[in-house]
């Protein structure tokens, strides 16, 4: 399951136009990101929940071919972590389910992890890796012992016990949800909480080679660029990477357009002759009129740009 109901708060003004999980990262929505990789691991099928802009999230699943199965469910009220996973539950037949954070990119092993879980006997396996930022779980001999507030004083009471970051991807048994009322807003952190009290804890599984980035902030969305540009090709497959410029097929830009920096350039977008492009963002269908400058911009779908603009996003207006 892709979780991507959220309502993109931080992400704003991006999320006004699209939902997080379609959010284009080096010209590929998230939602694509993830599904590619799922069906590269063996899975079979994908649910993914909606809230935000739901009508663009389904239109999006329906008016495409994927490798696999994908079945979207529209929340009427925002479910939460927990209670979006609880009404997807009848998808998922009897066996453990991976459950997926749609605004992260990482190179995660699915079915080493999945092989992982079903030795661990454990109800519950997180993702976990050392990312001090976020480091809020802690974990003493691979079992997670509580998070956030309680975490970090566990961690001063004992030596032996780290404290790591959650990655937002975990493998849940069909019983772990399946007592919560559906249709009811819920959260899955209590519900982890619930496990570590009744003796059942979540199991640890962390990859020392893990790359994960999170996407929920425009300046994290700045940062994933800029890093992609500069890093080697494949880092993040199938996420182009190692090119500064990266420019869509279906574009169409004029020879005389400079561009320099980063420069990302969506479908159907069009730059005109004598423009200048610095560290810039165009999503699709986005017109940059001739002689136009923009540096340091983001320009979302749709969007007809004229005149010099710098470090704006520049989106519809709502």
């Amino acid at each position: 399951m892709i979780l991507a109901a959220g309502l993109g708060t931080r992400l704003r003004p991006l999320t006004r136009v699209r939902p997080k999980v379609l959010v284009p990262v080096m010209g590929m929505p998230l939602l694509d990101f993830w599904i590619w990789k799922l069906h590269e691991a063996g899975f079979e099928a994908v649910a993914v929940n909606a809230f935000h802009l739901p009508d663009k999230l389904v239109s999006a699943i329906q008016g495409k071919s994927w490798p696999i199965a994908v079945e979207v469910r529209v929340e009427s009220i925002l479910l939460g972590t927990a209670g979006g996973i609880r009404n997807c539950l009848d998808l998922f037949g009897k066996e453990p389910f991976v459950v997926v954070n749609g605004d992260i990119i990482c190179n995660v092993d699915f079915i080493s992890l999945y092989e992982s879980h079903l030795k661990s006997r454990s109800p519950v396996t997180l993702l976990l890796h050392d990312y001090p930022v976020f480091n809020n779980v802690a974990v003493r001999n691979g079992i997670v012992l509580g998070f956030g507030n309680e975490a970090r004083k566990l961690m001063q009471e004992s030596v032996d016990v780290k404290l790591l970051a959650f990655t937002g991807i975990h493998v849940l048994d069909l019983q772990v949800l399946s007592g919560l009322e559906s249709g009811r807003p819920s959260e899955i952190i209590p519900v982890y909480r619930d496990l570590i009290d009744a003796g059942k804890p979540p199991r640890a599984y962390i990859e020392e080679s893990l790359k994960w980035r999170e996407i929920g902030s425009v300046e994290a969305y700045w940062a994933v660029h800029s890093e992609l540009a500069a890093v080697p090709g494949n880092f993040f497959p199938p996420l182009r990477s190692g090119e500064h410029i990266h420019i869509h097929p279906k574009a169409e830009i004029s020879p005389q357009a400079a561009l320099r920096g980063m420069v990302v350039i969506g479908r159907n977008s069009r730059v005109g002759e004598g423009t200048h492009l610095e560290d810039v963002i165009l999503w699709d269908d986005v017109t940059v009129r001739p002689n136009s400058r923009l540096q340091n911009c983001i320009v979302t779908d749709g969007i007809e740009v004229r005149g010099s603009h710098a470090n704006e996003i520049l989106c519809e207006r709502k």
